[in-house]
C-alpha cells in the first residue's frame, strides 16, 4: 500500500493541527515525485510550506497528555502470509485470509487493494490485469469509518 495522510498542497490534513509532508503525506503528487532525488526536493518544498502553514495556525493551548497506547504486537506469521498472498503484489478477486484476520492494518490494506478494481503502478490484480482509464485521477481513501472508497482528485 502506498500513500499516507491525505493533505493539501500546504500540508494540512483533515485533522486540525496535523500537517503531513514527504512519505507521510498523500498529496496526489506520488507519480510526479518518483524520479531519483525528487522526494528530497518535494520534502524541501512541502517542508517549507508546512512551516509557513504551522506559523499561521492558532496556538493549540494546553493539551492533555495522550492516552498510553496498548503495546503493539507483531502480526502472526499466518497474517503476514495471507496478506502477502492476497493483497501483496498480486490481488485476487477476494482476500481469502488477509481481510478477516487481525491486526486492523492488514484488513485495511486488503480492503484498499480490492477497492482499486484495476492494475495500476505497483498495484497489480490478477483478476483485473489492465489499467482502467476511467479511474485516472482516483485515489483510494480511508476515512474515520475505515471504509475504503475511491475519490477523484483533479
Amino acid at each position: 500500500m502506498m500513500g499516507g495522510v491525505v493533505s493539501d498542497l500546504h500540508a494540512r490534513s483533515t485533522v486540525p493541527g496535523l500537517l503531513a509532508v514527504g512519505e507521510a503525506a498523500c498529496t496526489g503528487l506520488h507519480g510526479a515525485n518518483r524520479l531519483a532525488s525528487n522526494s528530497l526536493s518535494e520534502c524541501f518544498v512541502f517542508g517549507a510550506r508546512a512551516a509557513r502553514t504551522a506559523l499561521d495556525e492558532p496556538e493549540p493551548g494546553e493539551l492533555a497528555p495522550p492516552p498510553r497506547p496498548p503495546p503493539l504486537q507483531p502480526p502472526e506469521p499466518a497474517t503476514r502470509t495471507a496478506l502477502w498472498r492476497d493483497a501483496g503484489s498480486r490481488v485476487r478477486a477476494r482476500p481469502r485470509g488477509a481481510g478477516r484476520r487481525p491486526p486492523p492494518l492488514a484488513r485495511l490494506v486488503a480492503a484498499c487493494a480490492l477497492a482499486r478494481a484495476e492494475s495500476r503502478g505497483a498495484h497489480n490484480r490478477e483478476d483485473l490485469p489492465r489499467l482502467d482509464p476511467a479511474l485516472d485521477g482516483h485515489h483510494v481513501v480511508v476515512g474515520a469509518d475505515e471504509v475504503p472508497h475511491l475519490e477523484r482528485w483533479d
